[in-house]
């Protein structure tokens, strides 16, 4: 029951995520891991163990220094900590896999909860020794690297990689009224119509 529930918040959290970034007007196209279409594009795998992994949202921005720019996003719909430090660090260890494997999905790499983390050393968590870290952790040495041990995996982390982690990882945490504060429904429809943008669904 419990993981039935978790399944459900984190489907609406999707859903909630995906409405605010189509509602920011930044975002040119968006899709979802359950899009029959567009999911492979989500989807990676892991360099060691044989096991997959995905991402919940994919896209490509527009405007500004974000134009044509792509972006995948990790949602999680928490309403307090729960097991974000984990969760980030697994991931931390998909966008480095996904860096390798197809860079040019990676521009943005999104993490979006609703609720801060380890806040103390918040400023940190996209620092190059944090990403390190989570790297080298026990959860990630064998299934990034094929390592049985930290020490075994310093050698294969790819320093080039991490500097594009540093620039590329976003921290995104919405609250109620934060979502609340974009433009409505009608606003919306009335933007995309005069900037001829076909409709889609919400």
């Amino acid at each position: 029951m419990a993981g039935e529930l978790r399944q459900q918040t984190g489907s609406i959290g999707i859903d909630r995520a995906k409405r605010w970034l189509n509602y920011s007007t930044r975002v040119a196209t968006i899709y979802a891991n359950t899009d029959k279409v567009f999911r492979d594009l989500l989807h990676f795998k892991w360099p060691h163990g044989g096991q997959e992994f995905s991402f919940d949202l994919g896209g490509k921005l527009r405007g500004g220094e974000l134009h044509d720019k792509s972006f995948m996003a990790e949602v999680k719909a928490y309403r307090y900590e729960m097991d974000s430090p984990k969760e980030y660090r697994e991931f931390v260890a998909e966008c480095y896999v996904a860096f390798q494997e197809k860079p040019d999905r990676c521009d943005n790499l999104i993490w979006m909860s609703w609720s801060p983390f380890q806040a103390q050393s918040w400023h940190k968590h996209r620092a190059p020794e944090s990403i390190k870290k989570h790297l080298l952790h026990t959860d990630n040495v064998f299934r990034v690297f094929g390592a049985t041990s930290a020490d075994e995996a310093k050698g294969e982390i790819d320093e080039q990689v991490i500097y594009e982690l540093t620039k590329r990882l976003w921290l995104l945490t919405l609250c109620d009224e934060q979502e609340g504060l974009v433009i409505t429904s009608d606003h919306y429809r009335h933007l995309r119509a005069f900037m001829g943008v076909e409709e889609e669904s919400q």
